[in-house]
C-alpha cells in the first residue's frame, strides 16, 4: 500500500509539472501579444497521512510520523505588472501607464482589457479588433465632459461642423513705454550720403556730402526755415567755420530749437523730436545758403506728419455669422501716466459704443483705472451688433498691461471668437481626452476614454482575446478617468506589449522538465519495487 502512495505522488507530480509546462508554453506563445499578462503557477502539498502518533506529551520531540500524498496546484495567477511600451505612431493606438483597464462592451456585457489597439469604424464608433465598443464619456457640443455617470460608446461624428461663435472677450497684455512722452517723432525721407554713395555719419564733412553742389567756405551760412510747435515760423542758421561736419550742423539746429525739440542723426537720416506733449506743428522746411557754397534741401526737410508716441494692437474678431473683422486699437500717450485708446475696424465697421477712453497708471507703472471696456460694433450685412469686452490683462493667466520705461510690447494675447469649422483631425491626450482639430484652428474635446479598476485583479476571469471579466472574487468594476488617477495616464500612438520575461520562462522550463523527469523516475522505481514484491511469491 505504501508503494501505491509513491506511485500516486509521482502521478500528481507529473500532472502538476505538465500543467506548469502548459502555463510556460502559453506565456512564451504570447510573448508578442498586445497587452498580454503572463501567468505563474504555484503548488502546495497534498494532505499528509499520519503513520504513527506522537507520545502525547509536551516533552515529546515530535508529533508523530507523517508522509505526504503528493502535490497539487495551488493557484495559477496573472502578473499584472506594466508591459513595455511600443511606439506605433497610429493615433488610435492607446496604452495605459499604471493601474486600470480599458472597458469594452459586447452588447450589455462589459469586458476589461489592456490591449489598446483600437480603430474607428464606419459609423464613428471607437472599437477594438473584434468590434466591441470602447467605453467612455462623450462631450456635449461645447466640449464639456461630464464624467462619473454611466459610460457610453465612444463616438466621433467625422462630418461634424463647429458652428461659429461671436467674439465675447479680447485680451491685451504687455508694456507701454513710459518714456514716449514726446508727441512728435518725424524724420527726413532721404539719407545723407557721401560723394561715393556711402551713408554719411556725424563725422562726415559737409563739403563731402553728395547733397553739397558747391563747396562751402568759412563765413558761408546755411539757413533752415523752421515751423515751431505753436505753428509760428523761425530761422535757424549755421555759420561755416571750416572743416564743418554733420555733427556741427546738428549742434546748430539743436541750439536754435532749444525748448522746442531736438535733432539727431540716425543712419544718415535727420530725426526731429518735439519737446511738447500733445499736438505739435514742429517741422524743418526749406534750406537756403549764403556765400559760395550750396546744398540741396533733400535730406534736411522733415515736414511730413509726425508719429505720436503710440502703440497699435490689432486682432481678428468674429460676428455671430462667423465673419471675420479686423479690430485695430490705437493706444496714445497723452501725458504723464495717461494713455488713451481708440478702437476702429480696418474694413470700416461702425463702432456703436465704447470705442474710446482713457487709461491711468500710477507712479509704479501699474494700471489704476478700469481694465475692461465694453465695445459694441455693427458688423453689417444682416448680422446683429456684437458686444465684446476689451480687457487689459487676463487674471486667469496673470498677464497685465503696464507702463514701464522700455519698448512698447503690448499686443492682443487672445480672443474667443471663431468662424465655422469642420473636423479635420483628432488626437488623444494623456488624460484620455479625444480632441478634435477643426479647420478654423479650434481644438474641442469630443470624448474621454474611461479607465476601469477592480479591487482584486487576480480575481478576474480570463475569457480569451486579451479580455477579462469581473467575478465575485475581483469585486465590482469602478469607473475612473486618467485625470482622476494620480499614478495612471494614457499614451497615444503606442501600445503596451506583453510582460512575458523570456529568460525567466526558459529557466522555469528547465526546472519543470527536470521535475517531470524526476517524478517519472518515482513511478518507474515504484514499479520495480512492486515487481520485486510480486516475485517474492514465486
Amino acid at each position: 500500500m505504501s508503494l501505491m502512495k509513491s506511485l500516486n505522488s509521482g502521478i500528481s507530480g507529473l500532472r502538476a509539472f505538465q500543467t506548469k509546462m502548459d502555463v510556460i508554453g502559453n506565456n512564451i506563445a504570447n510573448v508578442d501579444t498586445i497587452g498580454f499578462k503572463s501567468s505563474r503557477i504555484t503548488f502546495s502539498e497534498m494532505l499528509s497521512q499520519q503513520i504513527s502518533s506522537g507520545q502525547g506529551s509536551s516533552s515529546s520531540p515530535q508529533a508523530g510520523a507523517q508522509v505526504g500524498l503528493g502535490v497539487r496546484i495551488s493557484a495559477i495567477e496573472r502578473d499584472f505588472n506594466q508591459g513595455g511600451l511600443q511606439t506605433t505612431g497610429r493615433r488610435t493606438d492607446v496604452a495605459i501607464e499604471g493601474n486600470g483597464f480599458f472597458m469594452v462592451n459586447e452588447g450589455d456585457q462589459p469586458f476589461l482589457t489592456r490591449a489598446g489597439n483600437f480603430a474607428f469604424n464606419k459609423d464613428g464608433f471607437l472599437v477594438d479588433q473584434s468590434g466591441r465598443s470602447v467605453q467612455g464619456f462623450n462631450a456635449d457640443p461645447q466640449g464639456n465632459i461630464i464624467a462619473g455617470g454611466a459610460t457610453e460608446d465612444v463616438r466621433i461624428d467625422f462630418e461634424n461642423i463647429l458652428p461659429p461663435q461671436s467674439t465675447q472677450n479680447v485680451y491685451v497684455a504687455g508694456n507701454l513705454n513710459a518714456d514716449t512722452s514726446l508727441s512728435k517723432i518725424i524724420q527726413s525721407q532721404t539719407a545723407f550720403t557721401t560723394a561715393g554713395g556711402a551713408v554719411a555719419n556725424g563725422t562726415t564733412l559737409i563739403n563731402d556730402l553728395s547733397q553739397t553742389t558747391a563747396a562751402f567756405a568759412p563765413g558761408d551760412t546755411i539757413d533752415f526755415e523752421v515751423t515751431l510747435n505753436d505753428g509760428s515760423a523761425a530761422v535757424v542758421s549755421h555759420t561755416i567755420a571750416g572743416g564743418d561736419t554733420l555733427d556741427d550742423l546738428v549742434a546748430s539746429l539743436n541750439a536754435g530749437l532749444a525748448g522746442e525739440g531736438s535733432v539727431t542723426l540716425v543712419d544718415g537720416i535727420m530725426v526731429l523730436r518735439s519737446d511738447v506733449v500733445g499736438e505739435s506743428d514742429l517741422a524743418v522746411g526749406e534750406v537756403t545758403t549764403t556765400g559760395t557754397g550750396d546744398i540741396r534741401s533733400t535730406g534736411f526737410q522733415v515736414t511730413q506728419n509726425g508719429v505720436t508716441g503710440s502703440k497699435t494692437v490689432s486682432t481678428t474678431v468674429y460676428d455671430e455669422l462667423g465673419r471675420a473683422h479686423t479690430l485695430v486699437v490705437n493706444l496714445t500717450h497723452e501725458g504723464e501716466n495717461q494713455w488713451s485708446y481708440e478702437a476702429s475696424f480696418l474694413d470700416g465697421q461702425e463702432v456703436l459704443s465704447g470705442g474710446s477712453g482713457v487709461l491711468e497708471f500710477d507712479e509704479t507703472g501699474n494700471l489704476v483705472s478700469d481694465n475692461s471696456f465694453g465695445i459694441e460694433f455693427d458688423p453689417g450685412d444682416g448680422a446683429n451688433p456684437v458686444t465684446f469686452s476689451l480687457s487689459l490683462g487676463n487674471p486667469e493667466t496673470g498677464s497685465a498691461v503696464t507702463q514701464y520705461a522700455g519698448s512698447s510690447s503690448a499686443k492682443v494675447t487672445s480672443q474667443d471668437g471663431y468662424g465655422e469649422g469642420r473636423l479635420v483631425d483628432f488626437s488623444i491626450d494623456g488624460d484620455g481626452n479625444v480632441n478634435g482639430v477643426y479647420s478654423n484652428g479650434r481644438n474641442v474635446t469630443l470624448a474621454q476614454l474611461a479607465i476601469a479598476t477592480v479591487a482584486n485583479n487576480n480575481g478576474l476571469e480570463t475569457v480569451g482575446g486579451g479580455m477579462f471579466r469581473n467575478t465575485l472574487a475581483s469585486g465590482e468594476i469602478t469607473i475612473n478617468t486618467a485625470a482622476d488617477m494620480a499614478s495612471t495616464s494614457m499614451a497615444a500612438g503606442v501600445l503596451e506589449g506583453s510582460n512575458v520575461d523570456l529568460a525567466r520562462e526558459f529557466t522555469d522550463m528547465i526546472t519543470a522538465q527536470r521535475a517531470y523527469q524526476s517524478n517519472a523516475r518515482i513511478i518507474t522505481t515504484a514499479d520495480e519495487l512492486l515487481t520485486e514484491a510480486v516475485n517474492l511469491k514465486r
